[in-house]
């Protein structure tokens, strides 16, 4: 009795993205063939984040396609900022995971990012790993260049189910990128005294 439940167990699989699929109903060797389309269209053979040529892996929360110096950063920042996996090799991919790329992309996501604005802040090849890690902090946690890219439409709901949301940031006095300063700060006397904010206060600012 015991061999037979053993024949019907079901080998089950979950994506990065957490959807769960029973391995025998998902033809990898189709889901494969179907990533190296996507990742060979023209503007996926570029890396989302430095532009090198060759894609090899990919962000799949992002929805785009990197080098392998820049996977490696992804890897660096977090699976709650972004989830990295492998476009070669061994490494399954779910249908979930290749809608997402079909979704996204690197076009999609210059626009989301900030990415061609983030050029220009580009490190330098031999910068340090420090330097390089704050650089996609930037870009994919704090979002520093998104408000000067497209943003996703309200009534895209697509895009809303799919981008994580962009962290919201306080209107501040300008210069004061903390937020120490109030405005009209001044006129209103009875207002209390501002604290000065601890770091746990000043990520707090952001959806994360």
């Amino acid at each position: 009795m015991s061999g037979n439940k053993c024949k019907n167990k079901v080998e089950m699989w979950t994506s990065k993205l957490g959807k769960s699929y029973r391995k025998d109903e998902v033809d990898f060797n189709a889901t494969a063939a179907e990533l190296d389309r996507i990742r060979n269209l023209p503007e996926n053979r570029r890396c989302a984040d430095c532009g090198t040529q060759g894609t090899v892996w990919s962000s799949v929360s992002l929805g785009v396609f990197t080098c392998m110096r820049c996977g490696s950063f992804h890897r660096a920042l977090g699976t709650h900022i972004s989830k990295p996996k492998g476009c070669t090799g061994t490494y399954l991919w779910s249908p979930d995971e290749l809608q997402r790329m079909r979704d996204i992309g690197n076009a999609r996501a210059d626009k989301l990012y900030g990415s061609s604005k983030a050029m220009n802040y580009l490190p330098s090849p031999d910068a340090p790993h420090k330097q390089w890690l704050e650089f996609f902090r930037d870009k994919y946690e704090r979002r520093r260049w998104a408000e000067v890219a497209e943003t996703p439409n309200k009534d895209d709901k697509c895009t809303q189910q799919l981008i994580p949301k962009l962290p919201k940031q306080q209107k501040v006095a300008t210069g004061d990128l903390l937020g120490l300063e109030r405005l009209g700060q001044e006129s209103q006397p009875s207002r209390q005294p501002d604290r000065q904010p601890s770091s746990e206060d000043f990520f707090a600012q952001f959806d994360l």
